[in-house]
């Protein structure tokens, strides 16, 4: 964005929370991310989309960190669509959709007044090529979603090895998983057959939290 442009109090805090992304976000893309923010603050009223009140809080650990991803890997000319399992408020799914717009994003979230959410976000920051399914992973890996995926991004749900064996279904051969993880289940995971592991990257500002990417064998 320009300086001559006029900024939002939310779209300064993501701009100060993305400076060290090296994010070359447009007016729009900073203007739906403002968006799905706003929403997020109006909504979690009702809705527990995040326990986290303080909205620089908010900037920094949801929308920044889901965005730390775009430095850990980028997708490739090939890779056509992204899945997010249990989504929640949107992270980090959204984010992602907004900072990679070609790619066909499904958001998995089986509560069903926390998809009504993310429904009203994807329609009101006008997000094209992405839907909502109020679904568990267990119930999509074996139906149409098994296979199609390029990317699968998981960030807030407990991963046993059940999870991973339906995460590798969701994959396309060849697809990458990435995973926001503590260190210690990190090494956990890493022992995980069915993936080529990379080495585990720390998340901006967390010292206990990494991403941890598969690619499916």
């Amino acid at each position: 964005m320009s300086e001559n442009e006029s900024v939002t109090p939310l779209e300064k805090l993501l701009g100060e929370a993305f400076a060290q992304l090296q994010l070359e976000f447009t007016a729009l893309q900073m203007n739906q991310c403002a968006c799905h923010f706003s929403l997020l603050l109006k909504w979690n009223a009702q809705v527990n989309l995040t326990s986290l009140k303080d909205p620089r809080e908010i900037a920094y650990r949801h929308f920044g960190e889901s965005l730390f991803l775009t430095r850990v890997l980028q997708p490739s000319p090939t890779d056509s669509s992204l899945i997010d399992v249990g989504s929640g408020g949107g992270f980090p799914g959204l984010p992602l959709k907004v900072a990679w717009p070609w790619l066909r994003v499904v958001l998995l979230e089986p509560n069903h007044k926390k998809a009504a959410f993310l429904k009203e976000v994807i329609r009101t920051c006008s997000l094209k090529n992405a839907e909502v399914r109020a679904e568990r992973v267990e119930a999509v890996c074996t139906g149409n979603l098994q296979g199609s995926a390029s990317l699968v991004v998981l960030r807030a749900v407990a991963l046993g090895e059940d999870v991973l064996d339906q995460l590798r279904r969701l994959l396309a051969p060849g697809g990458r998983v990435a995973l926001f993880l503590g260190t210690d289940d990190s090494g956990r995971v890493e022992t995980h057959a069915g993936f080529e592991w990379t080495t585990p990257v720390p998340i901006l500002h967390s010292h206990h939290r990494v991403i941890l990417v598969g690619r499916r064998c």
